[in-house]
């Protein structure tokens, strides 16, 4: 007879002798009868099935007695996301669930540095925990990493910004965002998510699945070089530059076991054709409230001047009007004076 007891109250399997068993939560853990019966018993693990397992192997002859302690963890693909609080940038490295309690670590340019805020909900088990870091120097690299002592695991984030761009409206911008083989395997599977950072809130752009090759579009201006795509280089075009795209852009590329965040700054700034038809308006405007204001004003000058007609100063004759009138009159400063006469005309109705 063979039979496995787990020092617990009334729970029994059955297995094979000298095993020894270290699973993640949820996966299928199975245990033979023994080394000749090809019998498998199969139970799905939670954290509840730690513990020690004693085997009994009983014969005519002899019989034999072996322990095992078994552990369970628990570590669920962690993610590393950036963020803006006002004028503050964090990056926040975070996994749902996570047992025994991970290893935690930041550097700045390779350096060990302490995070500002670590959260944890879980008192026995599985954790979840974000650790935020805020971003202190825009121009260096940021590392975080998680472990799983028990499971051997390791799990990276890293977080760069390249320098910023300077562009013209209607120009197209192309930003890098490149796969790192030092980070990624050959066959990995990974994800490729590019987004606009606005106002605290990301939109995304395009999206990429490496297991299907999908990519899918969500902003018609946005295209990838197909030829540098097959050789992990997911570096984007934005075409048609308006000045609503300045902004912050986003690249991530995650596995299961990385996370690799790029940022870009894009600044557009208004053409030479936009900016001077935009000062010929301003003066425009300008020349309709200065001749507005004449207008208004020269109401009152007229009314005098019409009762100085009918008793003319010495000098002055009966039916003309001031030489500065009539020369307002003509050329294109009398279609401006028009113009603004009847925005006069406006006010006064509107004052009325």
């Amino acid at each position: 007879m063979v039979m496995w007891n787990i020092l617990k109250p009334r729970k029994h399997l059955f297995c094979m002798t000298n095993m020894s068993c270290m699973r993640h939560e949820g996966t299928d853990v199975f245990l033979p009868h023994s080394h000749i019966i090809s019998e498998w018993i199969s139970r799905r693990l939670s954290l509840l099935d730690e513990g020690i397992y004693t085997c009994y192997v009983g014969t005519a002859i002899q019989a034999i007695t072996n322990k095992v302690v078994l552990k369970v963890g628990v570590f669920l693909t962690p993610m590393m996301k950036y963020e803006k609080r006002n004028t503050n940038s964090f990056l926040i490295c975070s996994v749902l669930s996570v047992y025994p309690r991970p290893i935690i670590t930041w550097k700045m340019d390779n350096t060990l540095i302490s995070e500002n805020n670590m959260e944890e909900t879980g008192s026995l088990g599985p954790f979840s925990i974000n650790s935020t870091l805020n971003i202190t120097g825009s121009n260096s690299s940021y590392e975080c990493t998680i472990e799983n002592s028990l499971l051997k695991q390791t799990w990276t984030g890293r977080w760069t910004m390249k320098d910023g761009l300077h562009k013209m409206q209607t120009e197209h911008v192309s930003l890098s965002c490149q796969l790192v083989n030092d980070y990624f395997s050959p066959n990995q599977d990974f994800k490729v998510t590019w987004s606009r950072m606005e106002s605290g809130i990301s939109s995304i752009l395009a999206y990429y699945l490496s297991s299907s090759q999908n990519t899918t579009f969500y902003e018609s201006r946005f295209s990838w070089n197909k030829e540098l795509k097959n050789q992990s280089d997911f570096s984007m075009n934005l075409m048609d530059l308006s000045l609503s795209d300045s902004g912050e852009y986003l690249c991530n590329i995650s596995s299961d076991e990385y996370t690799l965040l790029t940022i870009h700054t894009v600044h557009v700034e208004p053409s030479q054709e936009t900016a001077s038809d935009n000062k010929g308006l301003w003066i425009l405007v300008a020349s309709l409230i200065l001749v507005a204001v004449k207008c208004c004003t020269g109401n009152i000058s007229g009314r005098i001047w019409a009762l100085r007609s009918r008793h003319p100063a010495d000098g002055a004759q009966r039916g003309q009007p001031p030489m500065a009138e009539r020369r307002m009159d003509s050329g294109s400063g009398g279609t401006v004076k028009r113009y603004g006469q009847k925005l006069c005309h406006s006010i006064g109705h509107f004052k009325k």
